[in-house]
């Protein structure tokens, strides 16, 4: 600490203060960067995201806040403390000549990637516009979970909590028009881990599907549709930072490896994102998308499929 202070201070001489405190300093940080980056983008679609906007947000204060002004400070006063004590002006006007472009090249920076750091700000702090959903068990004897809304980010820790109270559960019913592919991601690792069915009374839409195909057996009521449609990044400064192809080909390779046939897949994300392709509940079931379709009143009343009730397969 006591280093630190005496580069604030200036109290260090010129040579350590501009090759090692600046030049060296920022060589690292330069080095560093796409390890930082290749750490963050690891966690963006596969975790919760505000994880990594939260780390990027910290990383981008702790680098620009923090550890520069502390470089640029204490070389300037250095330079203004050697010109002072050798009474030269060449090398300290020099070093500080180029603490000043550095500064200006900085804030150009800066000013340039504001709005996707805004963005990745709001991802990390701001609330979550998906965060609409319920979780409730239903059925007869409380054997069902309910996911009602849109896949929020606290969708799957609301449902392992579910899980985690009453009775054992059979299946979850997922009544929903989407929300953000991670979190999609996470609910089907929790369905899938359990073990259980997976219904929808209503519809399950875009990423809500990735949870729905997660199911050891998959039925829709009757009224039911599945939506599919192609990704996109909600925060328009984000865009260029995420590859949604790569998103969308990862998901292919978890609908086939859950048993749906390549034709059907050829065929998922031919939709624009304001779009949506609904295909029928015969397609489905010949893609191998559902395994059938059942009464939402029969399953709510405890004669799941198979179990001697009147659902169809």
């Amino acid at each position: 600490m006591n280093y630190v202070a005496r580069h604030w201070r200036g109290e260090l001489s010129l040579a350590v203060s501009f090759w090692i405190n600046f030049a060296a300093l920022n060589l690292v940080l330069l080095a560093a960067r796409p390890l930082v980056e290749r750490a963050l983008l690891s966690v963006s679609l596969d975790d919760d995201p505000r994880l990594m906007a939260q780390a990027a947000v910290l990383h981008v204060v702790f680098v620009y806040v923090v550890v520069y002004p502390w470089q640029i400070v204490g070389l300037w006063r250095a330079a203004r403390r050697w010109r002072a004590r050798t009474g030269r002006r060449g090398w300290g006007l020099v070093s500080q000549a180029i603490g000043t472009a550095s500064v200006a090249a900085t804030v150009t920076t800066l000013a340039v990637a504001a709005p996707a750091y805004r963005d990745i700000l709001a991802i990390g702090f701001g609330p979550d516009r998906y965060g609409q959903f319920t979780v409730n068990r239903v059925g007869e004897d409380g054997e069902l979970l309910h996911f009602d809304g849109y896949i929020g980010y606290r969708a799957a820790r609301a449902m392992r909590s579910a899980l985690g109270e009453g009775p054992p559960v059979r299946g979850v019913i997922l009544d929903s028009r989407g929300g953000w592919i991670a979190a999609g991601r996470s609910l089907a690792r929790v369905i899938a881990e359990t073990g259980l069915d997976t219904y929808s009374f209503k519809g399950c839409h875009s990423a809500c599907v990735t949870a729905f195909i997660s199911g050891q057996n998959r039925y829709l009521a009757d009224e039911a549709r599945l939506g599919f449609h192609q990704y996109a990044v909600p925060f328009e400064h984000l865009t260029a930072f995420s590859d949604m192809t790569l998103e969308q080909q990862r998901d292919l390779q978890y609908f086939r490896r859950q048993g749906v046939r390549q034709e059907f897949l050829a065929r998922l994300f031919q939709a624009a994102h304001d779009e949506v392709w609904f295909p029928s509940q015969r397609e489905l079931f010949a893609a191998g998308a559902i395994t059938g379709v059942v009464r939402s009143e029969e399953v709510l009343f405890g004669l799941y499929p198979g179990s001697g009730g009147n659902g169809t397969e």
